[in-house]
């Protein structure tokens, strides 16, 4: 029987207070304790799983399918969710490797922010990345390729818009703190339009940390000041649909939405059902299933003993995919759970 724990801060605030034991690392360090592990069945192990704001469905689906693939495979399973703060899931997994986990699957925020503190816990516990990573920290990171999968969603914006059309462009970005995903993500996007002969001029940007209610004041604000805007881009499906919402309250018809990637369930419903005449032009395939379930994969079999960080690329991309009204039925499945 599987359990999944959650635990009151105040049980652990003893535990807060143990400090690291390790000094920093170096890269190529951080993943010793794989090396050093012995054999556990998998039904003995604990592992942590850090995500990163449960206000957005990617990251809500990463969570529910760690419970599944707990409850199958019988190994405890520890979650807990940062509430989109860095500082906070530093302590978090700090918590984790004192409560004792076997391995630590962590859906990161910042680079700049956490890699020496992770790097530090690393020596003491495997450490396995989601869908953004820290490099040169822990075993491997799974992720998508935010770049590639936004130029390809890009490139089917500009097929819908048509070669040498200048379009006007607002954009819904994540957090402040993102300095990976988002701006990958974007510029990706942006190198497909230039590349299917789009010319475009950003006139806004707002930050909606990637959640659809954070979207719908972000974009109300950037329409207020850009009302003729050509197109809404958001960097993942939630920020898009909540900016579909706006534009649909103010009785906008003109204003073509966009994402980068994701290719979230509604929006592709919405693909799927408006055609190639709707609104909604375009997403990236950016699965949480394809990343959760090779995050752990890799967890399992370092943690059991049964392989080591160096049978792990550093870093391992999920499939990338741009998806329009043309090949909606290769990626849309109403019973998912994203």
């Amino acid at each position: 029987m599987v359990k999944i724990k959650k635990w009151s801060w105040l049980a652990v605030v003893s535990a807060l207070a143990i400090g690291l034991g390790a000094c920093g690392t170096t890269e190529g360090e951080s993943a010793n304790p794989a090396e050093e592990s012995t054999t556990k069945e998998v039904s003995d192990l604990k592992i942590g799983l850090l995500i990163k704001q449960l206000d957005a469905p990617y990251f809500a689906a990463m969570k529910k399918m760690g419970e599944d693939i707990a409850a199958e495979q019988g190994f405890e399973l520890l979650v807990q969710d940062a509430g989109a703060d860095p500082v906070v899931q530093l302590d978090q997994a700090q918590t984790m490797v004192t409560l004792g986990v076997d391995a630590l699957i962590v859906n990161a925020m910042s680079v700049d922010t956490q890699r020496d503190q992770l790097a530090q816990l690393a020596t003491q516990v495997p450490i396995i990345f989601v869908d953004y990573g820290i490099p040169g920290v822990g075993v491997a990171s799974v992720t998508s390729n935010n770049r590639e999968i936004g130029r390809l969603s890009g490139l089917l914006t500009a097929a819908r818009f048509g070669e040498g059309t200048e379009i006007t462009i607002a954009v819904l970005t994540g957090p402040p703190e993102d300095d990976v995903v988002g701006p990958a993500r974007q510029a990706g996007f942006l190198a497909g339009l230039e590349e299917g002969g789009v010319t475009y001029v950003i006139v806004a940007e707002a930050p909606a940390s990637w959640s659809q209610d954070q979207a719908v004041p972000a974009a109300e604000s950037m329409l207020a000041a850009n009302p003729d805007v050509d197109l809404i881009l958001g960097l993942n499906d939630s920020m898009a649909l909540g900016a579909l919402t706006v534009l649909d309250d103010q009785g906008n018809k003109s204003t073509m939405i966009a994402a980068a990637a994701d290719g979230q369930r509604q929006a592709l419903e919405l693909i799927s059902k408006e055609g190639c005449m709707g609104r909604y032009i375009s997403t990236g395939l950016n699965s949480p299933a394809l990343a959760t379930n090779r995050a752990f994969e890799i967890a399992i079999a370092v943690a059991t003993g049964k392989a080591s960080a160096d049978d792990f690329e550093p870093v391992e991309y999920t499939q990338a995919a741009g998806i329009n009204c043309e090949n909606i039925g290769e990626f849309y499945d109403p019973a998912s759970v994203f």
